[in-house]
């Protein structure tokens, strides 16, 4: 079994025990403002404020169907995507000498539309529930408790997050001031797939029956972030330097076979680790440019979504063996002048799971890259993307027992509406018609089953509009 860097997460988990002196500072989180975090409690001026992020719109390709992405790696171009809605509800319940407190609720609506599908139902999460206690004391201490997402800055043109997104309930803590961000997370799940948790019938005191868990195994996860920035005033150039790493420990459980009570299946513990860097740059070269830079390592049982099942494990059935190396690119370019924006962000990844098998189609390497030049004339912000895919197997496609490189390139004309002040790559709201091709070699094809139309499509077109928007939401590059 291959050892932990322990000693490189724990030391960064350390780090977080140190904070750094307060600064006064008029935004919490440098850089131009995308949908991320929400805003800044001294930013918001009654105690109610609402925010939004949302897509909608519907495709089809020249056949009259609905049209649908060619993905081929695991994080491909967002330009073709479901509908999807976000609402914030905020409330500041206490701003006094003591804290200031924010309390977020965050309801997310899933691609089902009434008026498209005729069913009146929909699909709903609760993404975000917690409250959050700020500048603690009149220093930069900061502490939270509930459900929400972690995460830092994201590749937009790929709708991902390269070294930090989780998906957490549990509570944390930190430093934050016009400089650094400190922060510690500690978090819970239990997980319904049958290895987290098992319910099974049993009989009653009195009559009928009633359910009785027979497993129950929480797994945990702590992640630890420090950022220090650097400039970014005025509009200034800005650097930083982000430090991100986390710990998973799944505990050992036994899942009963059947409706037996005595017999059952070991299941073994399991665990993890993420250790990253990021390295940025904003107001480059002037505000609205940014330049980022991401390298992360992960294993085990972080190597896969906190949400998801592993899959791949080793003999004895854990994950711990298995590895994933991401590489990351992301920026903006506005030039005010030419009236011209360009929008860039790729990815190279390695992944192995835990298995032996050396030649296996489940590891691979892969690369997404796209570009997106805008024309910047007003209200009227026609653009053009440009888009790759690579995917190289480390085994035989199963279904035509040849190693192949997979290649999807995408090539689309967006001619779109922005509304704004300040007209650019993130102006929000955004009215646009797409129309793309995607172009699949001989290898891309054969990742569909044989019976799937998609197999033996080297084409396809799609041609949509949508409208994207965001709103009461605060962040930074």
């Amino acid at each position: 079994m291959r050892r932990f860097a322990w000693p490189l997460a724990a030391g960064l988990a350390l780090s977080l025990a140190a904070p750094a002196a307060a600064q006064e500072t008029s935004t919490r989180n440098a850089g131009s403002v995308v949908p991320s975090d929400p805003p800044p409690i001294e930013t918001v001026k009654d105690r109610h404020w609402f925010g939004s992020y949302g897509r909608i719109g519907f495709f089809a390709d020249p056949d009259g169907a609905r049209g649908t992405q060619r993905q081929i790696v695991a994080f491909g171009p967002r330009l073709i995507e479901d509908n999807y809605l976000e609402l914030d509800f905020g409330y500041i319940p206490y701003r006094g000498k003591e804290a200031q407190v924010r309390a977020l609720i965050t309801v997310s609506f899933f691609d089902q539309l009434f008026h498209y599908d005729g069913k009146a139902d929909a699909k709903i999460g609760l993404r975000q529930a917690y409250v959050e206690a700020e500048k603690l004391w009149g220093t930069g201490a900061f502490a939270w408790v509930g459900s929400r997402w972690v995460r830092g800055n994201d590749i937009y043109l790929l709708n991902f997050w390269p070294m930090d997104e989780l998906n957490v309930v549990g509570f944390g803590g930190g430093w934050r001031d016009g400089s650094t961000d400190l922060m510690l997370t500690f978090a819970l799940n239990r997980l319904e797939n049958g290895l987290q948790v098992q319910r099974v019938p049993v009989p009653s005191n009195g009559y009928g029956a009633q359910e009785a868990e027979l497993l129950d195994r929480q797994k945990r996860l702590i992640a630890a972030m420090a950022e220090k920035r650097y400039g970014g005033h005025d509009g200034q150039l800005g650097l930083k330097v982000r430090l991100y790493s986390e710990l998973h420990h799944l505990p050992s459980g036994k899942r009963y076979y059947g409706d037996s009570y005595t017999e059952f299946e070991p299941l073994p513990d399991d665990l993890g680790f993420v250790a990253g860097v990021q390295f940025g740059a904003w107001n480059m070269p002037g505000p609205g440019g940014h330049l980022n830079l991401w390298l992360r390592y992960a294993q085990g049982l972080a190597v896969y979504d906190e949400l998801g099942t592993p899959f791949g494990l080793n003999k004895d059935r854990r994950a711990v063996d298995a590895q994933e190396f991401r590489l990351a690119l992301a920026g903006n370019l506005e030039l005010k002048d030419a009236a011209v924006s360009l929008q860039y962000g790729g990815y190279a990844r390695i992944f192995k799971d835990a298995d032996v098998n050396e030649e296996d189609f489940d590891d691979r390497q892969e690369y997404a890259f796209a570009v997106r030049p805008q024309l910047n004339l007003g209200i009227f912000t026609p653009a053009v993307e440009a888009s790759v895919q690579l995917s190289r197997p480390n085994g035989l496609n199963p279904r035509t027992n040849q190693q192949q490189v997979a290649q999807v390139t995408q090539l689309a004309v967006i001619p779109a509406l922005t509304f704004g002040d300040l007209i650019g790559s993130y102006t929000r709201p955004q009215l646009r018609f797409i129309y793309a091709v995607s172009l699949l070699n001989q290898a891309a094809m054969d990742y569909y089953p044989i019976d799937d139309p998609r197999s033996a499509q080297d084409l396809a077109h799609y041609i949509g509009v949508n409208a994207e928007w965001w709103f009461g939401r605060g962040g930074g590059y």
